[in-house]
């Protein structure tokens, strides 16, 4: 599992992929999926799907302030991102 810093619009993980915030519901990663957040879900383009539930994401991910233990979490709603 990928560990996620998470920098204002932009989040960097231990395995080099950047995913770009364009905008309040869109993401863009840095192999080319475009994420859509709609209320508690995103969803990628490349058909992947995550569910925030508190601070924890479908994935079995975790996100707490500007960490997350995997793609998933780095979606969760936080006042920073």
């Amino acid at each position: 599992m990928s560990f996620w810093q998470i920098l204002g619009r932009l989040a960097v993980s231990s395995e080099g992929e950047t995913i770009q915030r364009v905008s309040d519901t869109t993401s863009v990663s840095s192999d080319g999926t475009t994420y859509t957040r709609m209320g508690s879900t995103t969803v990628g383009s490349d058909g992947s799907t995550f569910t925030q539930m508190g601070s924890f994401s479908t994935d079995g991910s975790t996100r707490m302030g500007s960490t997350a233990t995997g793609l998933g979490a780095v979606f969760n709603k936080q006042d920073d991102w």
